[in-house]
């Protein structure tokens, strides 16, 4: 499917990490009416555009039926467009990056947020006596799926200290109330996520903050500069 043939609504979110951006409507009629969205945790914040945009009928004012399906993390929704099973997918952007050199071509056509959002968090019951992030060494890192931003983000703050993604076992714990019950029982030591998950999790006291990607600041300190995050892309 063309990318100019499809043009999705998200919400215009004024503040916070959400895009302010407004976004064009295509003023022909749309080559391919049916269109399958692949996303990976619906429920969190971080897709909360693409939510809305269903709930307020924007894809049916635009003549188009979208089915939308969720997977437990970006890295499933990924796949399932690539596999052909979904012709757009409400994810992160760094995937197109990655896609690319791979030499699997997939462009971002609607941006949805301006910050990754993502938090990484460790157990104050796994590690009461946690110092830096060297001791994440060895340890359980619960992740929405292996692959997915969350794994990557938290991969780029062990770098920062010397570790690499195999000195540690990511685990996939989704980004629901899954998630939440695995740092609980005790399964993960540490947690990559996003909201509501993470300040459901530290409203209760149950995590220390390591790296938060919530802000523009902190995702430059993690990044080493501006990061887009939630986009709407396709082959």
């Amino acid at each position: 499917m063309k990318r100019r043939t499809f043009i999705a609504s998200g919400a215009v979110l004024a503040s916070g990490a959400w895009s302010a951006m407004p976004l064009a409507f295509a003023q022909n009629k749309p080559e391919q009416a049916k269109v399958s969205i692949a996303v990976g945790g619906k429920n969190l914040f971080y897709y909360l555009p693409l939510t809305i945009a269903e709930c307020r009928n924007y894809f049916k004012d635009e003549g188009l039926e979208v089915e939308i399906a969720d997977f437990a993390g970006g890295a499933k929704a990924l796949q399932a467009a690539v596999g052909g099973g979904a012709d757009v997918v409400s994810g992160a952007f760094e995937h197109t990056l990655l896609l690319q050199a791979k030499n699997q071509y997939f462009r971002e056509f609607v941006l949805q947020g301006r910050a990754p959002q993502i938090v990484l968090a460790v157990s104050k019951k796994s590690m009461p006596n946690y110092k830096s992030v060297a001791d994440l060494k060895g340890r359980k890192i619960g992740v929405t799926a292996p692959g997915s931003s969350t794994s990557i983000m938290a991969s780029f703050v062990l770098a920062q200290t010397g570790l690499k993604a195999t000195d540690v076992s990511f685990i996939g714990v989704g980004a629901g109330a899954g998630a939440i019950a695995a740092l609980q029982s005790g399964q993960i030591d540490a947690i990559a996520n996003l909201d509501p998950v993470m300040t459901k999790l530290d409203r209760a006291g149950d995590i220390r903050i390591v790296s938060d990607t919530r802000t523009f600041a902190d995702t430059r300190t993690v990044f080493g500069g501006n990061m887009p995050a939630g986009c709407l892309y396709a082959s």
